[in-house]
Order: C-alpha cells, then structure tokens, then sequence
C-alpha cells in the first residue's frame, strides 16, 4: 500500500481512482501473461507450435524469466496498462475482454528498459540491481530480447480471436513500430559514442519519438484503440496524442534524471552525464553556455564520469542558465497540444477528464 500510495500522491483525484480501480486487475494480468512457473504446455502455447524436443524448463526459466521477473517483481507505475484501460472504457469495451493485453504491454515495458539498463551500462533500477549488474550482459541481453518477442504472442497467435483482418492490422502496426524504434535507437547510440553536440530541437524530438513513443504511450494507445473498434479518425488523434504525450513525458524524464524531486544537490542522480547522453537538457546548456563553459560541459559529459563533482558541475551551470525551466516549458507545450487533440476524441466528456488528467501527470505531476 505504500508504494501504490507513492505512486498515485501527485495524480489528480479522478485517475487517481481510476488508478487504484485497475490496478489488482493488471498484475493479475502480468502473471499470468509471464508466469513464475513454466511447463511444456506453456511453452507449446507460446512458440504456437509443438515442441520438438524435450526443452530444459529450469533452464529455460532461468534465464530467459527470471532476470525480467524480477524488474516485474519490484513493480513501476504500470501506466501504459492503465492507459489501456482507459483507452478501451472510453470507446466501450470491457477490459475483462482483454485481459491478457494488459501483461503484454508490461512485459514489452520491462523487456525494454533492461535492454536500456545495459546499453546504458546503468547499475540500479527499482531499488535493485540492473539486469546485467545481477546476472551479467549475456543473460539480459537473452532475457530482455526474448522477453520483448513474448511480449507479442499474445499477437502472433491471435489468443484473443480477433477477425482475420483486425488482427493483421495489429501485426503490420508492430511491425511498423519495430523498424522505427531501431532507427531511432541507432541515431541515440550514434550521437551519444559519437559525442555530437549540435543536435536541433527537431532532430532530437524526431529521434525521441521514433525510439520511444512505440514502448511508451502511441503503442498502447494504438493497440487499444483498434481492439475497441474506435473510429479509423480517432485512432490517428490517439497515435498523436501518445506521440505529444512522450515528448513531454520524456523531457520530463530528463530533468528529473539530473534533479530528482529536489533542486538541492545532494538528491542529484545525473545518471545521463555518465552515459554521455545527449538530451536536449544537454544542448539547450550547450546553446547558453559561453566558450569556456562548453569545453568544460563537453569534457565532463564526453568522460562519461560518475563522479558527483563534475556532474555538480554541469547541474550548477543548469541552474545558472535556467535551463529546468526551458524543458519544463516545452513539456508544457506538448502537454497543451497533447490535450487539444484528446478534445477531438468521440468520447465522453468522463473520460476526456481522465485523458486530461493522465497529460497532466505524464507531462507535469510524475516523479521518479
């Protein structure tokens, strides 16, 4: 209770119900989509076809479960679920309908970001250690890239019986959004080990929502809606609604990385300084700084330092240029343009509320 407690303190009162009304509903849903015991009925059912040998369950279990098991077991916010739920009240259809969607969605979330976790050789996530940190780079990576792939059979075997042609249209979506998270990925890598430093607004938000609007609110929202039977016209204002509502989740996401919950020093994470990530907190500093300062910025950050006073120095030159409230502005941007869309929708003004409100704590509300 308290972690949930934790969880929903900053959302608005309507989501924050809604919030605590689903909640039980989706971990159930998360294991039984991945479960903690597997057999060979499991594993037929999942490859969708019989198995051609007799397959090492513990094995099996160990190292493609377990390592994700566990970012599952210590629970985020679960918010692409909830967005689910959402997106299918709103358009009438029952979530009991549909349950093992929202397991799906969760296991493609905690998939992905041990993907993150060891490509951003980071050392913590959800108060243990990184997947690769607990049980070395080659079983997260088999993990987390498996897991990922039996985030869709819920698809690929069409267990929810949908019409031939709905669940092809499912298919090429994932297909589609695949491609465009690599490509996306691919410009992140190349800009961060290539330590560019004069990436443009567009360029950075073209990259950020290619990389990471499929995992974060357009393919939950997507899903939903064509599972819903929404109308083709409100499936397109919820892909853009997921799309304005990553940017401004992300640079949200981004100011909290360097300073969490506090402006004080001593809760600094700057875990993105250590990555030599460039975010466009990042650049936005580059764009002010002066001369002297870049070269000192482009050193620290290029040095991939975890050290707490370097990156203190970096912090202290945010706060000289106001650079927080730069991001914070364009995540205000995006939340404005994100609930201009929502206003589209043919839903009921209930749930435009709940839609508004769940901007609101992406873009604005979240914590760590």
């Amino acid at each position: 209770m308290k972690k949930l407690d934790e969880i929903t303190k900053r959302m608005p009162s309507e989501l924050n119900d809604f919030y605590r009304q689903k909640i039980e509903f989706i971990k159930r849903s998360i294991e039984n989509y991945f479960p903690k015991d597997i057999d060979n009925a499991f594993i037929e059912r999942i490859s969708g076809q019989s198995t051609l040998y007799s397959p090492d369950l513990a094995g099996i279990y160990q190292t493609i479960f377990q390592p994700t098991q566990e970012y599952l077991d210590r629970g985020g916010k679960v918010l692409r679920p909830v967005l689910v739920a959402l997106c299918l009240e709103a358009y009438g259809a029952r979530i009991e309908d549909f349950e093992p969607v929202f397991g799906a969605i969760e296991v493609m979330e905690d998939s992905s970001i041990m993907m993150d976790d060891y490509i951003d050789n980071s050392l913590t996530r959800r108060g243990g250690p990184c997947g690769h940190i607990a049980y070395g780079y080659p079983m997260a990576n088999i993990s987390s890239c498996t897991a990922f792939a039996l985030s869709h059979y819920l698809f690929y075997n069409n267990e929810l019986n949908l019409p031939e042609d709905k669940a092809l249209v499912l298919l090429d979506r994932i297909a589609w959004e695949h491609i465009q998270m690599a490509f996306g990925q691919i410009e992140e890598l190349y800009w961060t080990q290539s330590n560019v430093g004069s990436i443009t607004v567009e360029q950075y938000l073209q990259e950020t929502v290619a990389r990471c609007a499929f995992l974060t609110f357009r393919g939950p929202m997507r899903y939903a809606g064509i599972l819903a039977d929404a109308p083709a016209g409100d499936i397109k204002t919820l892909e853009r609604i997921g799309e304005y509502l990553l940017v401004g989740y992300h640079l949200k996401g981004d100011n909290l990385d360097m300073s969490p919950d506090s402006p004080e020093w001593g809760k600094v994470a700057g875990e993105d300084i250590t990555t030599g990530r460039r975010t466009l907190l990042i650049n936005y500093l580059l764009q002010s700084a002066t001369p002297e300062e870049r070269d000192k910025i482009e050193a620290i950050i290029c040095s991939r330092t975890d050290d707490e006073e370097k990156k203190k120095v970096v912090y202290e030159l945010v706060l000289k240029y106001n650079i927080f409230s730069k991001t914070k502005d364009l995540a205000a941007e995006y939340n404005m343009l994100a609930k201009q869309e929502i206003d589209k929708l043919n839903v009921s003004d209930e749930f435009k509320v709940l839609f508004h409100q769940f901007a609101d704590y992406a873009t604005a509300r979240r914590s760590l």
